[in-house]
This record gives C-alpha cells, structure tokens and sequence, in this order.
C-alpha cells in the first residue's frame, strides 16, 4: 500500500478478478486509491496492516459470496473487531439477497449491486 490519506483509500474484497480489475480502474478515475483483495484472509490482513500504520480506509467493499472461503459477512465481524468504525459496503451479483435488501442489519452501511457502474460508486462513496 502506498503512502496516502485514508480519506482516499478504498479496500475492495472480490474472487473475480474482472471484478477486482474494473472496480480498482473505477475507484482510480474517482480519485481513489485502491488495494485489492481475492480472499477474505488477504483482505483482513491488508486492512490490519493499514490500521496498524494509521493508514486506514475510507471505506471497504466486499463481496457478499467467496466460494470457498469467508465472504463479506465473515469478514465484516472480523474487520469490527480491528476497527469498529470501519465504513463497510456489501456487493453480490444477487440484488435480492437479504443482506443485500438490508443491509444495516448486518453491519453494513450501504449495498452495491454488481456488475458496478461508476456513477453507483460514486453516489456509494458520496463523492462531489
């Protein structure tokens, strides 16, 4: 991770790697920096890292299914516990899943849909 403001960092947690590639591209065009995560392992030890650093995210966003691994709701309870005022987003290609209906109830502040569109996350992310 590079030095920069946590104010302009995005951490972003997705097993596609088309996901990941385009999100990081959209997030970059927003003016954000971005660290990319595959699993839910690599995604908490990126943000423990940046945590430890004081370098913190202004925001994660995590997909809600990793096959085989700790998905979004997994890794938000574990992210808390680093840092209770992490700004958390959940994604999945199912805009129907209840977590993706309500999110707050699942410790989350807000839900985008895939495939992404930039102006979504930039009205996510409440850029100007």
């Amino acid at each position: 991770m590079d030095d920069r403001s946590a104010q302009r960092a995005i951490l972003v947690m997705d097993d596609d790697e088309d996901v990941r590639f385009i999100a990081g591209l959209m997030l970059q065009r927003l003016g954000f920096s971005v660290d990319l995560a595959e699993t839910g392992d690599e995604a908490i030890e990126l943000f423990r890292r940046a945590h430890e650093a004081g370098r913190g995210y202004h925001a994660v966003i995590l997909d809600l299914n990793i096959p085989g691994g700790m998905g979004g709701q997994e890794v938000i309870v574990l992210l808390r516990a680093i840092d209770p005022a992490v700004t958390a987003y959940v994604s999945c290609g199912n805009p129907y899943d209840p977590i993706m209906e309500n999110p707050a109830d699942f410790g989350f502040q807000g839900a985008i849909a895939k495939p992404f569109l930039p102006e979504h996350l930039q009205v996510l992310l409440h850029q100007p």
